[in-house]
């Protein structure tokens, strides 16, 4: 009797470990604090500024294992980078960041074109969508961390061309076809999140002008038809779409808004929680792969903290906020970790090719420090009120 009790014990044991190892494993979410995190910020500032040109384009990407800087280039990233820098300096303050975004956005300025009451940047062949979103929604942070003026008549006219490309149902048409003079009836997977968080941002500036209705209907696109009219089998995570919930005028938060709010913040803590079980090394490669490219993690890392600053005014996902704050200090803890320390590049051929980036697989880019940067800044208020509470 006594060793058939410890066969089955043995047994459940065995099972209990192999689904712990195999199936399920534990997370890892270091120790940090806010000032790991600001120190995080800073050296990715570093990494992003320091590789500014004088033209105002930032350094692309590096391949550490070539040792080979990648000499493309991406607008819509452009962009990307430009908004984060503004997003930096509205929570720091620091004038130098604000200095680099300037010239960010000088770079991108040199090539807006006029057509019709609307104007657009367009550095080359068609219009793209995405990348205006992104450059608009910089001009509207820029506005609001600085209360300058000075780009209001440029914004409006940008909010009217993404208006333009907005179809009926809230779906936006991600080109404007400049052969034609007309929306190219196409789909891109972010461009229209990218649009609808512009549109909300500017509502914020210019109030009562429709900018925030047509975000808010691009968002019932977003959470409703669009995964069926644009061809994905399972929903879009999309954390751009989490971004205009977060601006949203609380009067257009339907409980449908809402809904779809919650839905993306089950996504986005899903997508971590396993990011959090990636070590990258012997069984736990095989099971979990690689820990994620730093764009992917950010995104939800930020998308995550955007709604983490809904659900603070927003009672109707007030219970999310304690889970979302565990997943944001998880997050920048292993981010944290994760990142290419000074130490660790002062080794290497190119220690400021290095230095503050987060790599893939040998790889690293202009968006993932984009990303993992918005992540950080999200999570950096959240473990400066806790370290307040103790």
């Amino acid at each position: 009797m006594i060793r058939r009790i410890a066969l089955h014990l043995s047994v459940l044991l065995i099972g209990v470990a192999v689904v712990r190892v195999g199936v399920v494993p534990a997370e890892v979410c270091p120790s940090v604090t806010a000032a790991d995190v600001s120190n995080s910020i800073d050296a990715t500032l570093g990494w992003l500024i320091g590789g500014m040109t004088g033209v105002g384009t930032y350094i692309y990407g590096y391949d550490r294992d070539r040792d080979l800087v990648n000499t493309g280039y991406n607008n819509a990233r452009h962009g990307g980078v430009t908004m984060s820098l503004y997003q930096t300096f509205a929570i720091t303050g620091d004038r130098s960041v604000l200095a680099a975004a300037d010239r960010g956005l000088a770079h991108s300025l040199e090539s807006m074109v006029e057509h019709d009451d609307w104007m657009a940047w367009q550095p080359g062949g068609d219009i793209q969508i995405g990348a205006n979103g992104l450059l608009l929604a910089a001009l509207s942070l820029r506005r609001a961390a600085t209360g300058d003026s000075v780009h209001d008549q440029l914004m409006r006219a940008m909010g009217r061309f993404l208006m333009m490309q907005q179809q009926s149902d809230g779906s936006v048409f991600a080109v404007w076809d400049v052969s034609d003079q007309q929306p190219r009836p196409v789909f891109g997977p972010f461009a229209t999140g990218e649009a609808a968080w512009a549109l909300a941002l500017l509502d914020r500036q210019f109030p009562g002008e429709g900018f925030g209705e047509a975000a808010a209907l691009t968002v019932d696109y977003m959470g409703n038809d669009r995964n069926l009219a644009e061809g994905y089998l399972t929903s879009l995570p999309d954390h751009w779409a989490a971004y205009t919930l977060s601006e949203l005028d609380p009067g257009l938060l339907t409980n449908d808004r809402v809904a779809y709010a919650r839905r993306l913040a089950g996504y986005f803590g899903i997508r971590l929680r396993f990011e959090a079980q990636r070590r990258g090394s012997g069984v736990n490669l095989w099971l979990r792969w690689y820990p994620g490219p730093p764009a992917g993690v950010g995104t939800a890392g930020e998308g995550i903290g955007a709604l983490y600053r809904l659900s603070l005014r927003e009672p109707r996902l007030a219970d999310l906020t304690a889970q979302i704050e565990e997943r944001l200090v998880c997050t920048a803890g292993f981010m944290v970790e994760r990142q290419v320390s000074p130490e660790e590049a002062a080794v290497t051929a190119e220690p400021a090719l290095q230095a503050g980036a987060w790599f893939y697989r040998g790889y690293t880019q202009m968006d993932g420090q984009q990303h993992v940067l918005s992540t950080l800044l999200a999570a950096l208020p959240v473990l400066e009120a806790m370290e307040e509470e103790r």
